[in-house]
């Protein structure tokens, strides 16, 4: 059965359309298990920033989870400006236009040249056109499979319960580390859409009950692996800044640093030569390979750029 996660932009309504309703904190889950539509089944996770525009993580929380995206224009606005941008630098490159009937298609098409939406389709505002295209969208695993947490409870009876968007499989019995720290945790059950099981594969979102770690331990962007992941204060990597951001971004400055649903303020210690260093206060948990934004939550333009590491 195919998994996605998919971020839909644009417009929080259609979200509805698209799932049940689930978890609901700065970003809100709908959930759909059930037909592709073309005789395939389907289970898609669809993610909705409610919270942005005002908190910018809302954005960047969802944009971490997601495999793909959903793009409805009904304006051409600052806010669909910022989407393009997002979307573009973390090279987001699978998913589905939804024009409104009023937009100037021609304007967005001169919006979108040269990014990633070049590469989505466009498809009629309908959970029947939206299915049978995400199931045809390849997923695939990543080097250093993962866990992103985005959520930790005590479940009486059960004990820690975390929740999460697996990034590679996740069986019964494995053991992870916790990163940023690396202490060592057991899966003792998986649950996927409320039904126990065995294993999980890439792009399902997980309930895993653990053995081990108290909810105290587990926060909210954590990252649970098999493979040791890098853990620092100071982060070094190639820098790619938004064309849109006219400001320099200077030595002993202040930006913000969203990786995997971690949002931490960090200092620029240095930026030349396409090279950027930051330092933060509390380690941070980052793949080698991957790409983050870096951010300016009280500018004109929000998105400053991205640093690969």
């Amino acid at each position: 059965m195919k998994s996605v996660n998919v971020i839909v932009l644009g417009d929080n309504e259609f979200a509805k359309e698209l799932g049940k309703k689930g978890t609901v904190t700065d970003f809100t889950i709908y959930n759909y298990k059930g037909s592709d539509m073309q005789g395939g089944e389907l289970t898609a996770t669809f993610l909705v920033p409610t919270s942005y525009p005002d908190k910018l993580q809302s954005l960047t929380h969802c944009l971490a989870m997601a495999d793909a995206a959903i793009l409805v224009v009904k304006k051409l606005d600052r806010e669909l400006g910022e989407f393009i941008i997002a979307l573009d630098l973390l090279g987001i490159n699978k998913g589905l236009i939804i024009f409104d009937e009023y937009v100037e298609k021609d304007k967005f098409v001169n919006m979108v040249r040269g990014t990633v939406l070049e590469s989505f389709i466009i498809v009629d505002k309908s959970p029947a056109e939206v299915y049978p295209r995400l199931a045809k969208m390849e997923i695939k695993k990543p080097e250093i499979e993962h866990v992103v947490i985005d959520a930790a409870f005590d479940v009486k009876s059960v004990g820690t319960v975390v929740l999460g968007v697996a990034r590679g499989s996740v069986n019964v019995h494995d053991e992870f580390g916790i990163y940023p720290g690396g202490k060592k945790v057991t899966v003792r059950s998986i649950q996927v859409h409320d039904k126990d099981v065995k294993s999980a594969e890439t792009g399902e979102r997980v309930g895993l009950a653990l053995k081990g770690v108290s909810v105290e331990e587990v926060e909210r962007g954590h990252l649970f692996s098999k493979q040791e992941i890098k853990s620092a204060k100071e982060i070094e990597g190639s820098f790619t800044k938004n064309k849109y951001y006219t400001e320099e971004i200077k030595e002993n400055s202040k930006v913000f640093l969203a990786a995997h649903l971690q949002y931490r303020q960090v200092d620029v210690v240095s930026n030349s030569e396409g090279k950027i260093r930051l330092k933060s206060e509390k380690e941070i948990a980052l793949i080698p390979g991957n790409e983050y934004l870096i951010l300016k939550p009280e500018a004109k333009v929000r998105i400053v750029g991205k640093i690969k590491i």
